[in-house]
């Protein structure tokens, strides 16, 4: 289950958003709510194992759980998670840090990582983090829900985040990203091997002027992945590629696009932070350019987004295994949360590269 404060808390379950009703005596007097009092003297057990049953991995009998359950339904009751969670001290909550989602990949990832949290026997709490809040404006967001972890997926913002999260003993983990200076367990791809990847494809292209393609805020994944692109490149050629700012968007990157192809130093290739920039390349090369791709530019993107299959693109990239990131993520919070004295992980999932008519000739 994910709940969202794009909407002031809707629930996102496989996408399919419902409206989070609360049922109260004094909001419709004629209808009364049913407690685990009712339940229990229906199932013939005491109050507190119907609390037990809905608390995951209590010790309680499979056949006493079945009798709860079917008295449950038959009085469609539901579970008081809020006065649970002060019973037990915990809120089965996890607080998902994340920029807005509109970047296909976004989405993709709140739903596997969400999904996998329901598996465990938690829901996610959806705090939209902005580029630019630099006062931290959604911090106090993520505490007032009482939650019992963090997986934070926005590389732009500074170590405040981490801090508090220490301060009140709150476990975090860094999915796909990494804020240096932090003492966070990590799970991230490896983006300098991608790098290297990159390079060595190019070097068996015979390209010997390239320009890794990048935006305007740093990272430390998008750095690792430069630094292994120059470091290979430079080792197989003898060559230094050239680093470039332009911006992660693909409307805001289409100027200093055109400036680079435009330049009389044009690269023979162009590997892009992302897929984004990778399209706002090719565009760029043939409709304004007339530059033939891959015969006079060859272009690698990061990330596989659904466009890059498309008929138009067919762009060579990387694709992020985002099911496994998802998975160990998760687990690795999960352990934190059941362990506070668990060691920090710091994990790389390999990437593959998907080449397509972009790089061969």
């Amino acid at each position: 289950m994910l709940i969202s404060l794009y909407d002031y808390v809707p629930i996102c379950v496989n996408l399919v958003t419902v409206k989070l009703t609360y049922e109260s005596t004094h909001m419709n007097p004629a209808k009364q709510t049913v407690t685990s009092k009712d339940v229990a003297k229906l199932a013939g057990v005491s109050q507190s194992t119907v609390s037990r049953v809905f608390v995951p991995g209590s010790s309680v009998s499979e056949k006493t759980k079945q009798k709860v359950f079917e008295a449950a339904k038959a009085l469609n009751y539901r579970p008081n998670a809020f006065a649970r969670s002060l019973t037990t001290n915990e809120s089965k909550l996890i607080g998902l840090v994340f920029p807005d989602a509109d970047y296909p990949i976004h989405m993709k990832t709140l739903q596997l990582i969400s999904s996998e949290l329901q598996k465990q026997g938690y829901s996610a709490v959806l705090i939209p983090w902005q580029v630019d809040d630099e006062d931290n404006h959604s911090i106090p967001n993520i505490f007032q829900y009482r939650v019992d972890g963090v997986i934070a997926a926005s590389a732009t913002f500074n170590k405040s985040l981490y801090e508090e999260c220490e301060e009140f003993n709150i476990p975090i983990v860094q999915y796909a990203r990494v804020v240096e200076g932090t003492k966070s367990s990590y799970v991230i791809s490896d983006n300098y091997e991608a790098g290297q990847q990159a390079a060595q494809l190019l070097h068996e292209s015979g390209v010997k002027n390239a320009v890794y393609l990048t935006g305007e805020v740093p990272t430390f994944t998008n750095d690792e992945r430069q630094s292994g692109f120059s470091s290979e490149f430079e080792d197989l050629t003898g060559k230094t590629p050239r680093i470039i700012e332009a911006s992660y968007d693909y409307a805001s990157s289409l100027d200093k696009v055109r400036a680079m192809l435009a330049d009389k130093n044009r690269p023979e290739a162009v590997f892009c932070a992302t897929d984004n920039l990778a399209m706002a390349v090719m565009d760029i090369a043939r409709i304004e350019c007339g530059i033939r791709i891959p015969q006079d530019l060859k272009v690698i993107g990061f990330d596989n987004i659904p466009q890059t299959e498309w008929l138009s693109y067919q762009l060579t990239t990387f694709r992020q295994d985002f099911r496994r990131l998802a998975r160990e993520c998760v687990k690795i919070i999960v352990d934190q949360i059941n362990n506070k004295n668990s060691s920090l992980v710091k994990m790389m999932v390999p990437v593959k590269l998907i080449e397509r008519s972009t790089t061969k000739a």
